[in-house]
């Protein structure tokens, strides 16, 4: 069996799957993410679950005065607790619109949002456990493009590397640099509920 490990770029999933839900006109549902990631590397054959690295933004003092956005960084620092599972943290910076009119947390047209960290830390930490064979087939959870080169390098190095998206996100670009990709969908979220 091979060794398969799952690296997420939560934000990305974090809105995408809310993304989702709204278009169907849904709830959100809460994730259990003890088994979500077993889930997913369950969807190949010939492939067992190792353990999962969650990339996640830190926001700064500013930011963290949003009450939603001080709520995901507390979910996440409870998610270092969690088993076969990591946490390695970016930031997540606020930046007036414009320099002449202070930034107002309740007022989201003085402000935006800026994740730095998130995608060199993913593809830092896939490449240093390939290189030290840590795993066998890398579960990349985004759709973003940016990891693209990661996806070349991985497999220039030997690793089977699949792209995970959730349904609605777009993996035109990104099918023809992975070995396989997986789309996630409602009743594979049915099935991995808290």
């Amino acid at each position: 069996m091979l060794r398969g490990m799952v690296f997420v770029d939560h934000m990305n999933f974090n809105i995408a799957v809310g993304d989702y839900y709204a278009s169907l006109g849904k709830r959100t549902p809460n994730l259990d993410y003890n088994t979500v990631f077993r889930g997913i590397v369950s969807k190949i054959q010939n492939v067992n679950y190792t353990k999962a690295t969650i990339f996640a933004p830190e926001p700064d003092t500013f930011l963290m005065q949003d009450p939603y956005l001080c709520g995901y960084y507390k979910w996440i620092q409870g998610m270092k607790n969690a088993k076969y599972l990591d946490v390695v943290e970016g930031r997540y910076i606020g930046r007036p619109v414009d320099d002449t009119i202070p930034m107002d947390i309740a007022n989201k047209s003085t402000y935006y949002k800026v994740e730095k960290g998130t995608d060199i830390n993913l593809a830092i930490h896939a490449i240093t456990k390939a290189h030290n064979n840590a795993y066998d087939a890398a579960f990349v959870v985004s759709a973003d493009t940016d990891y693209i080169s990661l996806y070349r390098q991985l497999k220039m190095m030997g690793k089977i590397v699949v792209a995970v998206a959730v349904k609605g996100q777009k993996l035109g670009k990104v099918i023809p640099e992975v070995d396989d990709y997986i789309i996630l969908d409602d009743t594979f979220f049915s099935a991995h509920l808290r």
